[in-house]
């Protein structure tokens, strides 16, 4: 048998390879390919934005960094994937609003977002608009308010599905107001887009970055954009907290997230990375053309704002009783 003093050097002397091992493998990262999920299908604003951020990861790193899709369940399987891996920085995520809204939304969504992810860093946001039919007989947002109220219950509004962020935003600019409007879900925001071109509905919501087409047809007037300030992407349209709803400042967001307890070496890493991607020249210009604002954070801003629209969103769900379908 083994003495206990003899036992207890080789535990020791075990340790402190391991230690060298652990320090000598951080030292390495990475030493084969990232994973970076998205959890939407390819070729969306969402999809564009993570691939150029990967392609420029690759370069700092010197590894390639793969942009693996995996949509489904308003992407909730995408998220519970990365929450079940390893907290090595070999997978990493995108992040959405959505994430935070399904915290309330789903019963079960297969992740906690306060507990099961490492924050990063913030990396885009792209505000949402607020749109009519070009037919509607109003031209600025205050119009539409004082036609909602002379007519209750008569105007329906579009959005690219039950639970989305642009769902709950108009829900919250309805409880501001006191507004009747009827919410019609679509399954996307091209589909509701077309209709709403169409006539088929009279006001809707959507990210600003797919709306800039059939705005520029003269087919659907823009009245206001979600964010705090005006976007430069359509810079003579007012945001609602220059028309007095300061309080709301929502959009489509993207941030980057790991597994929890994500080792502080490489959150710095990749929080690096990404304050390193939005001041890039090519890149800072070609997503402000796709009406993102860059947004670089640190990682505890990015997972106060977490917590923070947990909140706001959870109780938006509640009050409204919005089941996901």
């Amino acid at each position: 048998m083994i003495g206990f003093k003899r036992l207890n050097r080789m535990l020791a002397a075990g340790a402190m390879l391991s230690c060298a091992a652990l320090a000598g493998a951080a030292g390495k990262y990475p030493d084969r390919p990232v994973k970076l999920v998205v959890p939407f299908s390819a070729g969306g604003q969402f999809d564009i934005a993570a691939r150029m951020l990967a392609q420029f990861a690759s370069k700092e790193l010197g590894q390639a960094v793969i942009v693996e899709n995996v949509p489904g369940g308003g992407g909730n399987i995408g998220a519970a994937k990365v929450a079940a891996a390893p907290a090595d920085g070999y997978s990493l995520l995108t992040l959405g609003g959505n994430h935070t809204i399904a915290q309330a939304l789903y019963a079960k969504p297969g992740y906690r977002i306060e507990t099961d992810f490492t924050p990063i860093s913030m990396v885009t946001v792209a505000p949402h608009v607020v749109l009519v039919n070009a037919t509607l007989p109003v031209n600025t947002f205050p119009e539409l308010v004082s036609l909602a109220k002379r007519s209750p219950g008569t105007l329906s509004y579009g959005s690219p599905g039950i639970g989305t962020s642009m769902h709950l935003t108009f829900e919250m600019i309805k409880a501001n107001y006191g507004l009747d409007i009827l919410h019609v879900p679509y399954k996307g925001g091209a589909n509701m887009l077309a209709d709403l071109a169409a006539g088929q509905i009279k006001t809707g919501i959507v990210a600003l970055a797919p709306a800039k087409e059939f705005i520029s047809t003269g087919r659907i007037r823009p009245l206001a954009v979600t964010s705090k300030t005006r976007s430069p992407a359509l810079p003579d349209v007012p945001s609602l907290s220059e028309l007095g709803y300061p309080a709301l400042d929502a959009g489509s967001w993207m941030g980057l997230a790991g597994p929890k307890s994500l080792p502080p070496e490489i959150v710095q890493r990749w929080n690096g990375i990404v304050h390193a991607f939005l001041a890039d020249p090519a890149s800072s210009r070609k997503l402000e053309e796709m009406a993102f604002r860059l947004w670089p954070s640190t990682p505890d801003e990015f997972g106060k704002q977490l917590r923070s629209e947990v909140e706001a969103y959870g109780k938006v769900v509640r009050e409204n009783k919005i089941m996901a379908q």
